[in-house]
């Protein structure tokens, strides 16, 4: 069965070749096309009502001129975990890997790559769509691993600890005797220290930085 593809990038040219390019393998198929973090938004409405038979893999630019891609790349990842997801981008920068890999992405490719590892993205995103793939990526995480540690107070410390644990606002206020409106004010702060979107990837960038022990975030999942 053949693997269903949709393209989200901003640019025509480069769109229609990649599509052009992955349309002559036998065994992937494009079926959608959108030129807009929007109009990305609105297919994938229509495809999550009425989805095409097989494996469904998008591939998504990052920069677009009404927001970035991996904005896309999280919701529909928040929405299905079945969906590959492929980030082709022209940046080359560990903030963008990093940040493709806490939004759910299954792989990140440089528009500069050959177009076989573009292919061969497609082809390990519809069979693998949670594992994670880059050229880079271990670098990238040992040289997070490297930076000085992000400096969160104790206050603070105690409130990420409990979100690891999966507590809510409300239950986090309650151990910690904070009115609600407190304890979203330190989830704001952390979030920004951690440069996380959600607790998800505020999660994520807490065990990279070595904040939380990766047992605590397994047996509390997020």
């Amino acid at each position: 069965m053949a693997i269903s593809v949709v393209l989200v990038d901003d640019h025509a040219v480069v769109r229609e070749a990649v599509a052009a390019m992955l349309d002559s393998q036998e065994d992937i198929s494009v079926v959608g096309q959108a030129g807009s973090l929007s109009d990305g938004q609105a297919l994938f409405a229509r495809l999550f009502t009425s989805p095409p038979e097989g494996p469904l893999v998008a591939v998504v630019d990052v920069t677009m001129p009404d927001g970035s891609g991996l904005s896309l790349v999280r919701s529909v990842r928040e929405r299905d975990k079945e969906v590959g997801l492929v980030v082709l981008t022209m940046l080359n920068d560990d903030s963008t890997l990093l940040e493709a890999l806490d939004a759910g992405a299954s792989a990140l490719v440089r528009k500069s790559a050959p177009s076989e590892q573009v292919i061969s993205a497609v082809r390990r995103a519809a069979q693998m769509p949670g594992e994670f793939s880059a050229s880079g990526l271990a670098e990238a995480l040992r040289r997070r691993h490297d930076e000085p540690k992000t400096s969160l107070t104790a206050r603070e410390m105690e409130v990420l600890g409990l979100l690891v644990e999966g507590a809510s606002v409300a239950q986090v206020g309650r151990q910690l005797f904070m009115s609600p409106s407190t304890v979203k004010t330190h989830i704001g702060k952390i979030y920004e220290k951690l440069g996380a979107h959600n607790r998800a990837s505020a999660v994520i960038a807490a065990v990279r930085l070595g904040l939380v022990a990766d047992e605590d975030t397994r047996s509390h999942p997020v």
